[in-house]
């Protein structure tokens, strides 16, 4: 009998210290984000007596700011940002920024969760939300706009020196200040226009992916920039004598002899079918890795990890599909701006931000996002050997409509393959060659030639970022 009590009143014990542990952990660990959470009872009181704080674009710009204590909320601005910005609604909750940032918009962040919820229960009158100032560009935004206008798609530009934001786009979009009274029909939208294309939609990048590529074969040691590859406008991948599987230049076009340069300036998939083999499949899963493919990149709002064959499900076939940007491998318009601007920036990638700061109402910056390394994926020489061909490939090669004039630009184009419809259209680059100061990132849906249709995109918000240096 006794021994049975022991045994009870232990089980009981475990029991007891469990349950404190999950309690503590919820308390101390989460408690901030639960305090803040939007369908907190509380902060939903506290919500009616604030005033929240604004979202301003880097120029000053009010995006989004109160109407009223407890809202309603007014959204301006580029109406492009929606997808960024997101929403603050009383019956359908927060997205975007709005949601990531609910605690500082509250102003219950940086004055401490507890501290944040008594004033705003205890004190009259109404209280002050904290502001976040972003890096987007206004003229970057709105350009990148109207180049995108009827375009399903997205385009991504940010500053490879520092990882800032200039501009995002997400088509279709949808109007913030009406996301109450149009859900049921964003919802049942067949485009899907409350999705965020430019962080979370994933695509076979396609030829854009080559630079990547690239650069991963010159860092392996088992490519250089002289080496030569026979291109006969097709080649076999299969492994066995009945596999007939090949991969083909556009047209069934034969380059003849390339190098890597010339490779990248035609696009030539059977050279990159062949550079694949030779980097190995190990080496090229791990180069991939080093720029962040199939990790999920730490951004202020949701961004996708995207995916790629793991180095043991790469065979023959495989690894020349990776290495021309179709197959296993596929990525978000951000992950690519972000890989690519680690060769305009010497070979670092920089993290991807776009809430330069968060300010108090009176003004005072109570938080600045830092300029942080995400990434070292390749040496300095290797980046920017890569960056001169990118550029021939502006000068004399597919990406020529994303030329500037009195500007170097570099660029790749991607035409990707879609089993659901017309192939992708890409372009990745970056301008001044010599001294980068925006990377560009577009994808348009089922828009066929990615020379053709993504690269004047680019080109126009590339145009409006390097507007002084085209004076």
């Amino acid at each position: 009998m006794k021994d049975s009590v022991r045994r009870i009143s232990v089980a009981f014990l475990i029991a007891f210290v469990v349950v404190a542990a999950r309690l503590l952990f919820i308390g101390v660990a989460r408690g901030r984000d639960l305090a803040a959470h939007p369908r907190n009872p509380r902060v939903s009181a506290v919500r009616r007596d604030i005033v929240r704080g604004g979202i301003y674009l880097s120029g000053g710009e009010v995006v989004a700011r109160d109407s009223a204590p407890g809202g309603p909320r007014l959204y301006t601005g580029p109406p492009g940002l929606a997808h960024l910005t997101g929403y603050e609604d009383a019956r359908y909750g927060t997205a975007g920024l709005e949601a990531s940032y609910n605690s500082d918009l509250l102003g219950l962040a940086r004055r401490g969760w507890i501290g944040g919820l008594a004033r705003g229960l205890l004190t009259s009158g109404p209280g002050r939300g904290n502001d976040i100032v972003l890096t987007v560009d206004a003229g970057v935004q709105r350009a990148a706009e109207r180049a995108m206008a009827g375009r399903r798609g997205a385009a991504v530009a940010l500053d490879p020196r520092t990882g800032a934001v200039l501009a995002l786009v997400s088509n279709p979009g949808f109007r913030a200040a009406r996301i109450s009274s149009e859900w049921e029909h964003l919802v049942k939208d067949e485009t899907s226009p409350l999705f965020n294309r430019a962080t979370l939609g994933l695509y076979p990048p396609g030829s854009a992916i080559k630079p990547i590529v690239a650069a991963i074969a010159l860092s392996s040691g088992r490519v250089s920039p002289s080496d030569g590859f026979r291109c006969e406008g097709a080649i076999k991948v299969g492994t066995g004598p009945g596999d007939a599987r090949e991969v083909s230049c556009p047209g069934g076009r034969a380059h003849g002899d390339v190098d890597l340069a010339s490779a990248i300036a035609s696009s030539c998939n059977v050279a990159f079918a062949q550079i694949g083999w030779r980097i190995g499949r190990e080496k090229l899963y791990n180069g991939f890795r080093s720029f962040r493919f199939g990790d999920t990149l730490p951004f202020d709002v949701p961004a996708a990890a995207g995916a790629i064959a793991t180095g043991g499900g790469l065979d023959r076939a495989a690894l020349a599909q990776i290495s021309i940007g179709q197959g296993t491998l596929v990525a978000s318009p951000l992950q690519m701006a972000c890989a690519i601007g680690a060769l305009a920036n010497g070979g670092v990638m920089r993290r991807p931000y776009v809430v330069s700061e968060v300010r108090s109402p009176d003004g005072a910056v109570l938080g600045r996002t830092p300029i942080t390394i995400l990434d070292v994926p390749v040496a300095a020489t290797v980046a920017r050997c890569v960056s001169d061909m990118m550029v021939e490939a502006v000068d004399r090669g597919t990406a020529r409509a994303a030329a500037l004039p009195g500007v170097r630009v570099a660029g790749k184009t991607g035409t990707a393959e879609n089993p659901h419809g017309a192939p992708h259209a890409w372009f990745v680059g970056f301008a001044p060659a010599d001294d980068p100061r925006c990377v560009v990132a577009v994808v348009v849906e089922n828009g066929g030639s990615g020379g053709q249709v993504a690269a004047p995109v680019a080109r126009e918000i590339l145009r409006s970022a390097l507007q002084d240096a085209l004076r």
